[in-house]
């Protein structure tokens, strides 16, 4: 088994114990297939002695199962697969629904309080539309600790949810009001508010954030109709060629790009908002990966997304792909997302292409958040069994290494709630950066 890099950020006292090195180390240790001298890679300077001290002992304990480097045949044998997992998956009776993360909550589907959920969540839309995104987010944690709750709310342990973290005066307020009628005032006005109606209908469009509803709503637009006639749009035409596949990356984020993705979103937003069963996701995801085996043999492929936290119906399809091949699968996905996309045109699969990125070197100084995998975001034409009618798809197609895999799978699948705790514990908690692309 191989392990990951880790970079020991925590306590004093803990970096004293670990040998801290550069990752270059694992890397020339794969190569070489056994764990190096840590000399040539002492990541910090004041640990050195410490480092090849503790180095000694990863050495000595290389052979035990925990840490294991292929070599001679056995190298040979596994470059065709991937590492067993790491851990087994977390037993949802050992999280703690109290926890401060969310990322250590247990986030069933559906949870005892939904209905109050539901409630509460319009106001953190209508915080979301208008740009208020502190509130937003003080909402946004408030029902990610109501969801974890494992018990219905009552009147009667209505005070134990004082002692729960980001429920506030104002949010507990709510929830007797929710009690008392099983409804909350502002939520319903918000829901008969026509502001929030049209903004809440427009950022249903790809490429239409917040920001842009607002400028929309500005201009005296609000039906997704008005809509259609501003950006001379026709429902279900779309021009193909205004953005092809080979000027998508240079042009992804001009202003003409941005509106070509809305134009495309509005034409075809019947087709894009329906949910799609996990069958159909399914029977997508072979039908990729099928064809990408055209391209490039021994690729593996999760789906990630709300498919993989369990939804029953997915909004779109989030596809993230590496190669088995360990020790050169890096180089081997570098550039497929392109070639990818490319063969899923030519065969007629992919219609448009909202997004195409290639790979970027990770940047731990980043501040944002779109990670620097290669990435396409697609309209995906299909056909349905049982009607035979043509529908479209939103599919994302991801691509990482294979030391970055997890992360990738982990990024991609959500929540946005989940993954900002996950950030943020791994921040505040262990003194590491993580995303998408790698920790």
């Amino acid at each position: 088994m191989l392990p990951h890099y880790t970079v020991y950020l925590f306590q004093y006292h803990l970096q004293k114990t670990k040998a801290i090195v550069t990752p270059l180390w694992l890397q020339d240790s794969v190569k070489f297939g056994r764990p190096l001298p840590c000399s040539s890679y002492v990541a910090i300077h004041d640990l050195e002695d410490e480092t090849l001290q503790n180095c000694d002992t990863v050495q000595d304990t290389s052979s035990g199962s925990s840490f294991h480097f292929p070599s001679g045949a056995e190298k040979e044998s596994s470059r065709q697969t991937e590492p067993d997992e790491l851990i087994d998956a977390t037993e949802v009776e050992s999280l703690s629904y109290n926890a401060k993360y969310s990322c250590l909550r247990p986030s069933p589907l559906v949870c005892p309080n939904q209905s109050l959920v539901k409630e509460i969540d319009v106001i953190r839309r209508g915080r979301n539309v208008e740009g208020e995104e502190r509130s937003m987010l003080s909402y946004s944690r408030a029902i990610s600790v109501i969801k974890a709750y494992p018990h219905v709310i009552t009147e009667h342990n209505i005070q134990d949810l004082h002692a729960l973290p980001f429920l506030g005066e104002k949010i507990l307020s709510m929830i007797e009001e929710f009690l008392r009628t099983g409804r909350i005032t502002e939520a319903q006005k918000m829901l008969a508010d026509l502001r929030f109606q049209s903004l809440s209908a427009f950022i249903t469009i790809h490429g239409i954030g917040p920001h842009t509803a607002r400028r929309l709503y500005d201009l005296g637009l609000r039906t997704l109709e008005e809509l259609e006639r501003y950006y001379e749009v026709k429902p279900g035409v779309t021009d193909e060629e205004t953005m092809s596949l080979l000027d998508a990356e240079a042009s992804a984020n001009t202003e003409a790009a941005v509106e070509q993705s809305i134009k495309i979103g509005l034409a075809l937003r019947h087709d894009l908002s329906q949910t799609i069963p996990r069958e159909e996701v399914e029977e997508i995801n072979r039908t990729i990966m099928r064809e990408l085996g055209h391209v490039q043999k021994g690729c593996k492929s999760v789906i990630a997304g709300g498919y993989r936290r369990g939804k029953p119906q997915s909004n779109d399809v989030d596809i993230v792909i590496t190669h088995t091949d360990w020790n050169l699968g890096s180089q081997k996905v570098k550039g497929l997302c392109r070639k990818l996309v490319q063969r899923l045109h030519e065969q007629g699969f992919v219609t448009h292409v909202m997004h195409l990125s290639g790979f970027h070197e990770h940047n731990v100084l980043r501040t944002h958040h779109w990670d620097s995998l290669e990435k396409a975001l697609t309209v995906f034409v299909w056909r349905h069994n049982s009607s035979r009618r043509t529908v479209y798809r939103r599919v994302d197609l991801i691509f990482a290494a294979p030391e970055v895999f997890w992360t990738a799978v982990v990024g991609w699948t959500g929540s946005t709630m989940f993954e900002r705790d996950l950030r943020l514990w791994a921040k505040q908690q262990k003194g590491m950066k993580f995303d998408s692309s790698g920790m």
